[in-house]
């Protein structure tokens, strides 16, 4: 028999039960009557037939019928058991195949996650696909050869890759990468919340290491760790002055990707936890304005500490092709909901930290969050104006009485209501993002930039990817043929419920939840009004990730992030500074680097323009009499725009 796996004291992990105690538990608890078990089917059906923006797709798509399975549940309700009753209910909201659009299970199920100790990850060679244990739980007590490196070949007596096509079959994702993807990360992690426990209370794993063949047993335990993702109440200030759609309808984030992050983190990264313990006593009086210092592991691995560990992480890169800077951006849903620290950091490291031979973004695993915080940092990497994606309702009697009594939502109200007369399946399309708030800070970084995505990128990471393609700012490089095609807004039904006075939304019974895509989004530039659901962003290089990569962090993938730098890219600088001020008039230093002119506006009407050779010049700008004006620097290559700069003179 192989050896069963056991956890060490000191996990930290609280409350650990085996899967045979949580089953106990749960069915220790009291069940759904029949009356809560018809409020959470007759709520699903309005969320879906009446609000669901993606209906007419899903059903083009997927050839499914969700309403009809509906009304089947509510007939045969009366047949299932409470595990059964979830099941079937989940199972209608994950075959639309859209992560947006969940149903989220009641107590006891809530903030628990299912765990075996272990990722598997997988990595090619020579055209295989291979399954390799990438990380373990230290304080998981298993066979002594059971560590990072090893090759799965079987799963309870399945052949691997057999039996995680099968588990992504019962996954969400909206096309087969998303799919694939989830149905890896499922294997051995699962967030109760967004799908049900194991049906397995252990699984055999066969292995090879060392050219030889082990079997061991791993237990599936369950513990609390994972938090409420929470939507922002109040409007930020600062960097996003004037938002006039509210934070908690900004957010566009798979529920169960970003979870899942953050119990990698505590099982798998305690290097990462003790960055953040670290890192938070410079948000103390003593260390109030100064910004934390590398340490001597840090300094050798050049690592560039940053003030939002969680969020983002930073470093320089040596590869084949050069060195250069790298900023990996885990989520766009910071967990303490300060955008404008979040966008604060982003501009500092990408103004101050960052070589100009080149960047490498990496937003792999990203699930989304506050879509404004996406759409903004795009400005920073490019001389063109942005364009925010424009979001449609589906045009029914329900989403023309939302918006009616949402003021937040009134701006489509009008192009809902002439539906009746149209026959229009879908609203005007209007940006969630004011362009004047992305386009608010102008470009940052000039050098080129190369942007690396994988299946599990999501909703507001789709946007980004989206519009870091659709402005030609750089190459795509995917470690899957395409992100997880996240074309919406979403919205819980509590959200809704609360917004929606007199509507047909009552309360969900035992804390139960529900999300749901109210407003899709579309594709800006050339591919302007595509829909990003299902179809999501194709990279320009799709990229196979090597062994070498899963053991020696990404090696193999940043040279080639590095290549495709060296191959399409120039180096390019536009600064600018104020040097000297009488009256109205303005001197202004201007060093370029790869830029042969600069067109200067002032609050964009044309003032003037000069010859740039490398180096630097002086100009005098006029300024109007009034106002908080703001000069733009536009800078050309051949005739080509190449590079911007806002000067913000108030």
């Amino acid at each position: 028999m192989p050896k069963v796996s056991t956890l060490r004291r000191g996990h930290g992990l609280g409350v650990v039960r085996t899967m045979p105690e949580f089953r106990d538990f749960t069915e220790s608890q009291t069940p759904l009557s029949r009356a809560q078990r018809r409020t959470l089917v007759e709520q699903a059906e309005v969320l879906i037939r009446d609000l669901y923006v993606h209906l007419p797709l899903k059903k083009a798509m997927h050839a499914v019928e969700p309403e009809q399975r509906l009304r089947l549940l509510i007939h045969r309700m009366d047949r299932y058991t409470d595990r059964e009753f979830h099941t079937r209910l989940q199972e209608i909201f994950i075959d639309l195949r859209d992560l947006h659009t969940n149903y989220m299970l009641p107590n006891p199920y809530r903030g628990k996650l299912a765990f075996l100790g272990i990722l598997l990850e997988r990595y090619i060679d020579a055209d295989e696909n291979h399954w390799m244990v990438s990380k373990v739980f230290d304080h998981l007590v298993a066979d002594s050869a059971l560590k990072e490196g090893v090759v799965v070949t079987h799963w309870n007596g399945v052949p691997i890759e057999l039996a995680v096509w099968r588990n992504a079959d019962r996954e969400a994702g909206s096309n087969q990468p998303a799919r694939f993807a989830r149905g890896i990360e499922n294997m051995t992690l699962r967030v109760l919340v967004a799908s049900l426990p194991p049906d397995e209370d252990w699984v055999d794993l066969r292995y090879e290491t060392n050219n030889s063949t082990k079997e061991t047993r791993l237990e599936w335990r369950v513990f609390e760790g994972v938090s409420e993702i929470l939507a922002g109440s109040v409007d930020p200030s600062g960097l996003l002055e004037g938002l006039r759609t509210p934070l908690r309808y900004q957010v566009g984030v798979d529920l169960r990707t970003e979870l899942t992050r953050r119990a990698k983190k505590q099982l798998f990264s305690p290097g990462a936890r003790r960055e953040e313990r670290r890192v938070a006593k410079y948000s103390t009086k003593k260390y109030a304005g100064k910004l934390p210092r590398a340490t001597k592991s840090q300094k050798a691995a050049s690592i560039i500490p940053t003030t939002r560990p969680d969020d983002l992480t930073a470093r320089i890169v040596d590869t084949n092709d050069g060195s250069f800077g790298y900023l990996r951006l885990w989520t766009f849903h910071m967990r303490d909901q300060n955008i404008n620290a979040y966008l604060g950091e982003v501009i500092r490291l990408l103004d101050t930290e960052f070589p100009p031979e080149g960047l490498i973004i990496d937003v792999r695993g990203n699930g989304g969050g506050y879509i404004i915080a996406a759409e903004f940092i795009l400005q920073l990497l490019t001389p063109r104006i942005v364009a925010p994606e424009p979001t449609q309702f589906i045009n029914t009697a329900a989403t023309l009485a939302l918006t009616q009594q949402d003021q937040n939502m009134a701006d489509w109200k009008d192009s809902i209501a002439q539906a009746i007369e149209t026959g229009a399946q879908y609203s005007k399309g209007i940006p969630l993002s004011p362009p004047e708030i992305v386009n608010s800070f102008g470009q940052i970084y000039h050098g080129p930039i190369v942007l690396i995505t994988d299946a599990l990128c999501y909703s507001a990471c789709d946007m980004f990817a989206a519009g870091f393609k659709d402005h030609e700012i750089g190459k795509i490089i995917g470690v899957d043929a395409n992100t997880g095609a996240g074309g919406a807004n979403v919205l819980q039904h509590s959200q809704l419920r609360q917004s929606w006075a007199g509507g047909p939304l009552v309360p969900l019974p035992k804390e139960a939840g529900m999300r749901v895509s109210l407003r899709r989004t579309l594709r800006v530039g050339e591919r302007a009004g595509q829909p990003v659901e299902d179809l999501g962003i194709e990279p320009d290089f799709l990229y196979e990730m090597s062994r070498n990569d899963l053991l020696n962090g990404n090696i193999d993938l940043l040279n080639r992030a590095g290549q495709v730098l060296a191959a399409s890219g120039t180096v390019r600088q536009l600064d600018a500074a104020i040097v000297g001020r009488s009256g109205q008039n303005v001197d202004i230093d201007i060093a370029t680097i790869n830029v042969t002119s600069v067109d200067i506006y002032v609050d964009d009407r044309p003032q003037t323009t000069i010859q740039a050779p490398d180096g630097t010049h002086q100009v005098t700008v006029q300024l109007p009499s009034s106002g908080t004006p703001i000069v733009r620097l536009v800078g050309f290559a051949r005739g080509q725009l190449v590079a911007s700069r806002l000067l913000d003179l108030s």
